[in-house]
């Protein structure tokens, strides 16, 4: 449960930074207990352009491991994941991939 929903925030604010306009993580704040170099950090492995997008990154999964899963379950169906160019079923695997959880639900 706390993996996916962090997955799902972390994707989102990741790749709002990573368009210039992450108005959700700014000034050293932090979204969910992510900051914004978190976020940066797994972004690639989320966007919905790459076929083959690299597996998360240890300080990917350094920021997940450190992120509110409950609080991340808030931006699961957000409209903002598709608008920044998320793929949700990638943002819902890092958990996984970062070996903090089997599976994850909101």
């Amino acid at each position: 449960m706390e993996g996916y929903a962090k997955l799902m925030i972390v994707t989102m604010v990741v790749a709002g930074l990573a368009l210039g306009s992450g108005p959700m993580v700014a000034n050293g704040q932090k979204v969910c207990g992510m900051n914004k170099e978190g976020f940066k950090a797994c972004q690639p492995s989320v966007t919905a352009g790459n076929p083959s997008p690299p597996p998360p990154s240890a300080a990917c999964c350094m920021a997940l491991n450190e992120a509110d899963l409950t609080c991340l379950c808030f931006f699961k169906n957000s409209k903002l994941m598709n608008d920044y160019g998320i793929d949700f079923n990638r943002a819902k695997n890092l958990p996984v991939q970062c070996n903090l959880a089997k599976s994850f639900n909101c």
